[in-house]
């Protein structure tokens, strides 16, 4: 990616304070371990009082270059300084493959410490972080500073030591699931996590961009009935093409009005959209999405009668994680293995949310420049570009494009072959598994002996990408291909021109395509690049103008009969505009999915902020009086005009409990007299209590009303979320709706767990001190 002017003259500033960094290498050769650890120590002390300056951060980089030095023998070079400055502004720093990111990360790390800041260091997977735990913490360590790694599984206890170290390395997914965890707690000192301070993101856009998607759930068990899913199945395999339709770009499928007919039919009833028909409609949806939306071996594999969800940017199987509201259940159907139970959400939060929530944020990767906008819209991070230490040797050729897949085969065949005989390690990559065995097999006919790597046998991934440099080798992989894991090179490989990669399709994404790219020509390495591509392929698929059709099929026409690839401009010019506009699709469905979850995302935030406030409360007397109070003066307001339903819910709030006054004569008083009398006879009641006794009784009965209410308010959000989406097309803005119509859901549920609160506090028996 080409360098903006903003960048070089960033990266020029820079440039010149590494410079004094280097200068004062000799500053701290002489001391020793214990004078280095003072240093730390008196520098913490310092910045407490005042702000760290320009020059000292130029001392504090020359001691951290010095200790790492001394502990992994590695000597920080100018770039990598460049990087560090970067990332301590909370920028993104784009550093290519193998130019040492990891190093890279120590000195900004150190530097927040310094500031009084917790730092978390999150990587794409588990294995990473301990890699880097290992590594670099004990740099840190030997500055006397202690580290820490946060895996699942643990119990409070071990968390809650991780969490007291200066440094933490995890995953995104083990930070987000600990605050969520922490707000499901029922006394303060059983959370673990502490402040959101400052975040350092390896593999920044993997974890910011395409994880995203994807946000973090807690769950439980949800009882249904699960034969449904098999019977809804069947109704959907009688489904002709006239009864539905598919927006494949939005994911979207609905009936027509004859599918509507037959839907009705098959369940026995007389309007699949009635009210108490919802579950079956949904169902029925369900089933939809799962037979013409999800598509087996590119959105999940079915591995040992278990469906699996491929990450569509990795290629990985996700075990354990399934799709959720149902859908999970519906594939499972569809592909006849057992139908497992849907889990209901306790807890969610979009991993953009999360990192939202930390007071700094800074990451680096390979590739990010393509997505600057994103970054810049929803992180406020800009993207800086770090020039590479050793000029990149790479050759990128220009894309082959062919009229058809099966061209596109032979071709494919023919540059392997070719490579193969010199000897050439080669690397294909591939966006799906289906196409992955594609390949394969086309390699087999041909006799070329290669190694797969796709979501069906992940487990050796690492050793098959440090196999892949190898003299003769050939690697087919998805797009997966190890991440943070470098190809090293034979010797005698780099005389045959490197590792040579070759793309058989453009992704949704060029920043994909640009770390496949990246496997090869790390570290000055020579290296070799291609893409071959048809104009079956599914990006140009997705394409849909009638124009470009028009003019394929009159290409196709014309020029279909040899094998050598289209020679047009406009062709490529395609492709470029087919991808462009995917990525431009993908980015809308990520800001999408951000805008529905930030009205979530404020009621989480109340929600967690009240749970805290109640923790932080020893004595409940006043706060649970000012809630029956409000209660109260709503239940006996003479502003209801209908009698009836006032009457019900006196009933409803005084029904079970031992208040001195007949229903008859609560509603001959006044509104002030009914509120007056009920708060005084509570406050009596109160007093025959221990103290203690009924502060953790109300404080218990507070907190499981309002995780209940919360999970249940959760579900109608996922819901109405389903069905907003169907009123789109009554001219009205879905979201708009979605902000408004939740807004109400999410009062009801306050007024809601209010009102029972007071009724359980009624309900309490100092007598029989039994709880409602």
């Amino acid at each position: 990616m080409a360098q903006t002017y903003d960048d070089r003259k960033i990266v020029k500033a820079y440039r010149d304070l590494a410079r004094e960094v280097v200068k004062r290498e000799d500053l701290y050769r002489l001391m020793d371990q214990s004078a280095l650890q003072e240093q730390t120590q008196h520098w913490l002390q310092k910045f407490q009082e005042r702000e760290i300056t320009e020059r000292d951060r130029i001392y504090i980089f020359a001691l951290v270059r010095e200790a790492a030095r001394r502990v992994v023998g590695l000597e920080a070079v100018m770039v990598q300084l460049i990087g560090a400055f970067v990332l301590g502004d909370g920028k993104i720093a784009e550093m290519k493959t193998g130019e040492g990111k990891t190093l890279v990360s120590l000195f900004v790390m150190y530097i927040e410490i310094l500031r009084g800041n917790k730092v978390h260091l999150v990587t794409a997977n588990e294995y990473l972080a301990k890699r880097d735990r290992e590594e670099i913490g004990r740099v840190l360590e030997y500055l006397g500073l202690s580290v820490g790694l946060n895996v699942s599984g643990l119990d409070k206890e071990q968390k809650q030591a991780i969490y007291k170290a200066d440094v933490i390395y995890g995953t995104a997914a083990e930070f987000g699931f600990d605050y969520l965890r922490d707000n499901m707690v029922r006394q303060t000192e059983d959370k673990v996590q502490t402040s959101l301070d400052f975040v350092l993101i390896d593999e920044a856009d993997s974890i910011l961009i395409d994880e995203a998607r994807t946000p973090l759930l807690i769950s439980d068990r949800k009882e249904e009935d699960l034969t449904l899913y098999g019977v809804a199945d069947t109704l959907v395999r009688t489904m002709l093409t006239d009864d539905y339709e598919v927006e494949e770009k939005k994911r979207f499928v609905w009936l027509h009005d004859a599918g509507i007919e037959k839907a009705q039919r098959f369940w026995g009833i007389d309007s699949l959209y009635a009210e108490e028909h919802q579950p079956l409609h949904r169902i029925t949806t369900l089933l939809l999405r799962a037979h013409f939306l999800m598509h087996k071996d590119k959105d999940y594999v079915v591995l040992d009668g278990e469906v699996l969800i491929i990450d569509p940017h990795t290629g990985r199987a996700l075990p354990g994680r399934r799709f959720n509201d149902g859908l999970h259940q519906a594939i499972e159907a569809k592909e006849g293995v057992e139908v497992r139970e849907e889990s209901r959400t306790l807890a969610t939060i979009t991993v953009q949310n999360y990192f939202r929530m930390y007071k700094k944020l800074s990451g680096m990767t390979g590739t990010a420049k393509t997505e600057e906008e994103e970054f810049r819209h929803i992180y406020n991070m800009d993207v800086v570009v770090i020039p590479t230490h050793l000029r990149v040797n790479r050759v990128d050729n220009a894309d082959e494009v062919f009229y058809t897949r099966e061209q596109k085969g032979e071709a494919i065949v023919r540059e392997v072959s070719w490579l193969y005989e010199r000897g050439q390690p080669i690397l294909i990559g591939t966006s799906s598994i289906k196409s992955n065995e594609w390949v394969s097999e086309l390699l087999l006919k041909a006799g070329i002996p290669h190694q797969v790597l796709n979501a069906k046998n992940h487990e050796q991934e690492a050793e098959i990408i440090a196999r892949a440099g190898k003299r003769g080798m050939v690697t087919l992989a998805t797009n997966m291909a190890g991440r943070g894991t470098d190809i090293k090179l034979d010797k005698g490989v780099y005389t045959l021109g490197g590792l040579a990669v070759i793309g058989t399709e453009r992704h949704e994404s060029r920043r994909i395509d640009l770390q496949l790219m990246g496997r090869s020509g790390r570290r000055g390495d020579p290296g070799f690049s291609k893409f071959i591509l048809s104009l079956d392929d599914e990006l140009v698929d997705h394409f849909d103008n009638k124009r470009w059709e028009s003019y394929i099929r009159r290409m196709k026409r014309k020029y279909n009969f040899d094998d050598k690839p289209v020679h047009s401009r406009k062709v490529h010019q395609l492709v470029i505009e087919a991808q462009k506009r995917l990525e431009g699709s993908n980015y809308d469905i990520r800001k999408d999915l951000l805008a529905y979850d930030e009205v979530i995302d404020i009621q989480r935030k109340k929600v967690y902020e009240e749970r805290d406030r109640l923790l932080g409360i020893d004595k409940l007397g006043a706060f649970s009086e000012r809630i029956l109070r409000e209660v109260a003066e709503d239940v006996f307001s003479e502003r209801e005009p209908d009698l009836d339903a006032r009457y019900a819910k006196m009933g409803e709030l005084l029904g079970g409990t031992k208040f001195p006054y007949s229903f008859d004569q609560v509603t001959l008083m006044s509104q002030e007299e009914a509120v007056e009398a009920l708060i005084f006879w509570h406050r009596k009641q109160r007093t025959k209590f221990p103290t203690g006794t009924i502060n953790q009784i109300e404080k218990e009965v507070y907190l499981n009303l309002l995780d209940q209410m919360w999970v249940m308010h959760l579900d109608q959000m996922v819901q109405l979320r389903e069905g907003i989406h169907l009123r789109a097309y009554g001219q009205q803005d879905p979201l708009v709706m979605y902000q408004k119509e939740g807004a109400e859901l999410f009062t009801n549920f306050q007024d809601r767990y209010h009102f029972y609160f007071a009724h359980a506090l009624l309900e309490l028996d100092p007598e029989g001190l039994v709880l409602g």
